[in-house]
């Protein structure tokens, strides 16, 4: 990712978060992939959300989704 798409991206992302007063944390290892409630990955030039099924944080996850990549 480019570094100016991703200070964009974390930029969205720290807006709405703290618009809903909820914790953000960011993470970049290999791990993240699998923990994480949401994943945000670039595919084809255009970023993307992937929710976690069964997260405990889905219904935050999906809100900062769809407000951050609507």
């Amino acid at each position: 990712m480019a570094p100016r798409a991703v200070d964009r991206l974390l930029g969205r992302l720290t807006g709405v978060a703290a618009s809903h007063q909820w914790a953000l944390s960011v993470r970049t290892d290999s791990a993240a992939l699998a923990e994480a409630d949401l994943v945000v990955a670039e595919s084809a030039g255009v970023f993307v959300g992937r929710l976690r099924s069964g997260s405990p944080a889905a219904a935050q996850a999906r809100q900062l989704a769809d407000a951050v990549f609507q």
